[in-house]
C-alpha cells in the first residue's frame, strides 16, 4: 500500500507538491493554536519534502544524490517538532530554502529541456511558481527570527506563519493590499525581490511555453 502511494505521488510529483502547499495554505489557520500545531507543520512540511525529493528522480546523477538531502531536512523537521528548539528551526527553515531553490532550478532544467509542452512540462512551471511563494514566506520566518519587528502582522490573527505565506503570494503577484507590511529594510528588500521574480517568472516562462508548443505545431 505504502509502495503503490509512493509511485503515484513520484508518477505525478509536481501535482503533489502543489497540492501539498495549497493543503497547508487552506489548514494551517485551523490548527495553528491547537496542542499538536508543531506535528501538523511537520506531517505538512514533510509530504511538501517528499514530494519535492520524488520530482528529483528523474534528474541528473548529481540532483538525484543532493535529493537524498531532503530526507536529512524531514528528520531535522521533526526533531524541531519534538524539542520545539527555535535554533534547530532555524536551521531547518534555511536548509528548506536551500533545498527548494535546487528542486525548482531541477524543474526549470527539466521545461528548458522539454521539446514540446505537455502537462508534465505545465505541472513544473506551476510548481515552481507555488514553491517560490512557500519559499519566500519560509524566508520571511527567517528574517522575523533575527528582526522580530520586520513586518506589520497582526498580534491577534491565529497564525503569524499563515500571514508569511499570505504576504509573500501577495507580493509575488503584485496585488499589493497592504495589511501587512515590511517595516524594516530587510524585510523591504525581500517583498521587492519577491515582486521582481513574479512578474520577471511569469513573462519568461510563458515565453518558453509558448515558444516550444509553437515549435511542436510547426513540426507536426
Amino acid at each position: 500500500m505504502i509502495k503503490k502511494a509512493l509511485k503515484l505521488i513520484e508518477n505525478y510529483s509536481q501535482a503533489t507538491l502543489i497540492v501539498s502547499i495549497l493543503l497547508m495554505i487552506i489548514f494551517i489557520p485551523y490548527y495553528w493554536n491547537s496542542p499538536f500545531t508543531s506535528y501538523f507543520n511537520f506531517l505538512f512540511i514533510s509530504l511538501i519534502l517528499l514530494s519535492s525529493i520524488l520530482t528529483m528522480k528523474k534528474s541528473s546523477i548529481e540532483l538525484k544524490r543532493l535529493s537524498k538531502a531532503g530526507y536529512f531536512i524531514i528528520a531535522l523537521s521533526l526533531i524541531a517538532a519534538i524539542t520545539g528548539d527555535v535554533h534547530i528551526e532555524l536551521v531547518t527553515r534555511i536548509l528548506f530554502v536551500l533545498f527548494f531553490i535546487l528542486v525548482a532550478i531541477n524543474l526549470l532544467l527539466g521545461i528548458v529541456r522539454s521539446k514540446e509542452v505537455d502537462t508534465e512540462v505545465i505541472f513544473s512551471a506551476v510548481a515552481v511558481y507555488v514553491l517560490f511563494g512557500f519559499c519566500g514566506a519560509v524566508i520571511g520566518a527567517v528574517i522575523l527570527y533575527f528582526e522580530p519587528n520586520a513586518f506589520s502582522l497582526a498580534s491577534d490573527y491565529a497564525s503569524q506563519f499563515h500571514q508569511l505565506l499570505y504576504f509573500s503570494y501577495v507580493t509575488i503577484t503584485t496585488t499589493g493590499y497592504g495589511d501587512v507590511l515590511p517595516l524594516k529594510p530587510i524585510a523591504r528588500t525581500h517583498a521587492i525581490f519577491l515582486a521582481l521574480f513574479g512578474q520577471l517568472y511569469l513573462t519568461v516562462i510563458i515565453g518558453i511555453l509558448i515558444g516550444k508548443y509553437l515549435s511542436g505545431s510547426q513540426k507536426s
